[in-house]
């Protein structure tokens, strides 16, 4: 029973560990003003080709609702990875917020400034080397 335990302890550690590692893609400073949101997995009834390994996520789009902000991107075809949404205020290094399941294609952003303007990425991890990342798209309020 305690080898059990054990193992048990071991594979959820390593888990835990993975996951930090993800969300620690193109960290470059501390959370500041950290945004909340939620995530719509997609559910395409198509399965277009896939795309070549490292694909980034494509035709990220933003609707600015002042206090939230929708995201939404094309996750690319063929890859299994989870989806890490960063971001920010615009001038300031995106910091990553959301980790989100493989196939997520859009995101809502809460709790914003009505009179800042903030940047965002989406990446999809591809494999524990391999991180593709969005162009970066902002918000324009002023």
């Amino acid at each position: 029973m305690l080898f059990v335990a054990a193992g048990v302890a071991v594979v959820l550690l390593g888990t835990a560990a993975v996951i930090a590692g993800v969300s620690r893609v193109d960290r470059a400073g501390s959370p500041g003003d950290a945004p909340s949101g939620s995530a719509t997995p997609s559910a395409t009834g198509d399965d277009p080709a896939p795309a070549s390994p490292g694909a980034p996520p494509a035709g990220l789009d933003l609707k600015d609702n002042r206090d939230s902000v929708t995201l939404r991107w094309k996750y690319p075809a063929g890859s299994e990875g989870p989806v890490i949404v960063s971001g920010g205020r615009r001038g300031q290094s995106p910091t990553p917020f959301a980790d989100l399941p493989a196939g997520t294609e859009s995101f809502i952003v809460y709790s914003l400034d009505r009179r800042l303007d903030y940047c965002f990425t989406v990446a999809v991890a591809w494999s524990t080397d391999t991180v593709a990342r969005s162009d970066e798209i902002c918000t324009e309020r002023r």
